[in-house]
């Protein structure tokens, strides 16, 4: 499926049909799994993850405009996909995969913005949605229960942020721009490590004031990198 992708996504404007595959593979299975056990909206939710990463490396390697590049998403992209189809590893490791998922998701969201002239409305909707969905089924299937409201706080630090920086939108680029990073998604994948690392510390009982420290000097040093670094009498 990933060479699938690389194959199609990358020719002008037939990445809908790229994406288009990834749904209907993804929710295929589903479909076929829920005539064993289960309730189909349960097993679709189970998919979110591969269906926000799947459609986001599509977007991905429709926007970067170099082949070395494409080719390098699309190779990691089958690298999580057979990782994720382990349940054992998926259940063992849900909150890695939970940065992982919005790490590409932020990526995703954020090239589309500069390169396509995306809408401020648009992109905010869909880091909204993006953020919430994902951050509630992980904490559903741990048991939270206040997954909806930690789901809906992450997300509301995720549209601020967004909107905030946006109004500077400004990508990192490697030499020959092999490598673009949009300093949105840097922000919001520290924030969400983080404050994922604050919540599991604080579940396991380990969190101490020492190990908060940490954190947030990590976001705080991110800020002023940002801040410091950044051209801001422009956009790019």
């Amino acid at each position: 499926m990933a060479a699938a992708l690389l194959l199609v996504a990358r020719l002008r404007g037939w990445w809908p049909v790229a994406a288009l595959l990834v749904v209907g593979v993804e929710l295929s299975s589903a479909w076929k799994a829920q005539r064993k056990a289960g309730s189909r909206t349960a097993l679709v939710m189970e998919r979110l993850s591969a269906l926000v990463v799947g459609v986001s490396v599509v977007l991905i390697i429709a926007l970067v405009p170099r082949l070395v590049t494409q080719v390098a998403v699309a190779g990691m992209y089958a690298a999580w996909r057979l990782w994720w189809g382990s349940q054992a590893r998926r259940e063992a490791h849900h909150m890695l995969n939970l940065l992982v998922v919005q790490v590409v998701m932020f990526e995703a969201v954020f090239l589309m913005a500069p390169v396509w002239q995306t809408p401020a409305w648009l992109t905010l909707v869909l880091i909204w949605a993006g953020a919430y969905g994902c951050v509630y089924v992980a904490l559903a299937r741990r048991g939270e229960r206040a997954a909806a409201v930690l789901a809906a706080t992450w997300a509301l630090v995720c549209l601020e942020v967004s909107w905030s920086l946006g109004l500077w939108l400004f990508t990192y680029t490697t030499a020959g721009g092999y490598g673009l990073v949009p300093q949105p998604a840097l922000v919001l994948s520290a924030l969400a490590y983080c404050f994922g690392s604050i919540y599991m510390s604080q579940r396991q009982g380990v969190l101490s004031r020492t190990r908060l420290t940490e954190y947030l000097l990590i976001g705080l040093i991110m800020i002023v990198i940002v801040a410091v670094g950044t051209s801001w009498r422009g956009s790019i």
